[in-house]
């Protein structure tokens, strides 16, 4: 009973404590949906040819010991966070921002 209450309870502090959801505004004139699928297409090509696979880990060194596997997660992470600052960066360009989700 007490593990029950202290899950539930550590499951409404986490809620509590996520950002409230957000969508991206423009001043202007511009279609949202459609410019961020063009930057987020051009972010992952870009973070593709920035963080290619190689040839896999290195044979000596602080990776050495990693597996193919784990080598390519560990550049898919990177991607994945790279692709989406580079993301963020081309719809500011473009003139937008984000904001909170209004609920009407």
């Amino acid at each position: 009973m007490l593990r029950r209450s202290s899950l539930s309870g550590l499951l409404l502090v986490l809620a509590a404590c996520s950002p409230p959801p957000t969508r991206w505004e423009s001043s202007g004139p511009g279609n949202a949906a459609a410019d961020e699928a063009t930057c987020q297409a051009t972010a992952d090509g870009e973070a593709a040819h920035q963080l290619p696979y190689g040839n896999g880990p290195p044979l000596y060194g602080t990776y050495s010991s990693w597996s193919m596997l784990s080598w390519k997660q560990a550049i898919d992470d990177e991607r994945y966070y790279l692709a989406r600052d580079l993301m963020r960066a081309c719809m500011q360009h473009k003139g937008y921002r984000r904001v909170p989700v209004s609920s009407r």
